[in-house]
């Protein structure tokens, strides 16, 4: 009757080890999506789906930075993709942006701010 016994606890091992994985795995999945969830992903929202050209072109040609407001943000708000703005504003540090700052919408769009505009 012994090896009946051992028998029974090899497969209660193996189930649980086999939870174990499943587990390890599901904690993983979960992980991923609040990871990209929390990073904005490319399809989360209205805003993942425009695509550049379906943008229009923003109202103003110059942005002024408020507190609390983020390069995406404003990105959003005005209409036009993060690269753009990046692109349009490559001396500008993206993760610390002056209060009361300029960003450019367009080309040279902070001249006119400067220039009384």
């Amino acid at each position: 009757m012994e090896p009946q016994a051992t028998q029974t606890r090899s497969s209660a091992g193996t189930a649980a080890r086999i939870l174990a994985v499943l587990a390890l795995v599901v904690a993983a999945i979960v992980v991923a999506v609040v990871v990209v969830g929390s990073m904005g992903g490319s399809g989360g929202g209205p805003a993942g789906n425009r695509s550049e050209s379906a943008r229009a072109k923003p109202a103003q040609k110059y942005y002024v930075v408020q507190p609390g407001d983020t390069f995406a943000g404003i990105a959003d708000k005005e209409g036009v993709s993060v690269p753009r703005l990046e692109q349009l504003n490559p001396n500008l540090d993206t993760q610390l942006l002056p209060e009361k700052g300029c960003v450019d919408l367009v080309p040279d769009g902070c001249k006119e701010l400067a220039s009384g505009g």
